[in-house]
């Protein structure tokens, strides 16, 4: 008789698990060992736009990959290191620094006019090296086809030692 209790109690115990899976397999249209899969995310037609002056980065709900805007003809520097329209300083209220996939101009706009413009066309893209051995962000930026690609970084320059005054000399 406390077989049949233990079994029918067992029994009943695995019969609810089953019952249990089958629902929650239900509730859900498809199964992720992927935790990030596991919570919904918030709004899926969501869309959220950031960037500077002059540019945008999009992302469009459902994917994680930005979506840039074309390069124009004013977001690439001439040959002497300017943009149309843009000033010889860098702008006061620009982020600073470079990133990936910055236009020539937000890279010339952040940082100022470069000490050194090498523009050349490799396997018919632009290629644009900008050198800026002073500043906030010594380095060498190598843009491809208008897109910032490649960042090196250069040494930063040493401050300057504060000049010493020459002791006053006494009179007697």
């Amino acid at each position: 008789m406390l077989r049949q209790r233990i079994a029918r109690r067992c029994t009943a115990a695995m019969v609810m698990a089953v019952v249990a899976v089958i629902l929650v397999g239900c509730s859900s249209g498809r199964m992720s060992l992927d935790p990030t899969e596991w919570f919904p995310k918030q709004d899926p037609d969501a869309r959220s736009v950031t960037g500077a002056e002059g540019g945008f980065t999009v992302t469009r709900g459902g994917s994680d990959e930005p979506v840039q805007r074309a390069v124009t003809q004013s977001d690439l520097v001439g040959a002497d290191g300017r943009c149309e329209g843009a000033s010889s300083e860098p702008a006061a209220s620009a982020p600073r620094g470079g990133a990936l996939a910055m236009t020539e101009c937000q890279l010339v706009t952040v940082a100022g006019v470069p000490d050194q413009v090498n523009v050349s066309a490799e396997a018919g893209d632009r290629r644009v090296v900008l050198t800026y051995s002073k500043g906030d962000h010594p380095g060498i930026y190598t843009f491809v086809a208008g897109r910032l690609k490649i960042i090196e970084r250069l040494p930063t320059p040493p401050k300057p030692e504060p000049r010493r005054r020459a002791p006053k000399k006494q009179r007697a």
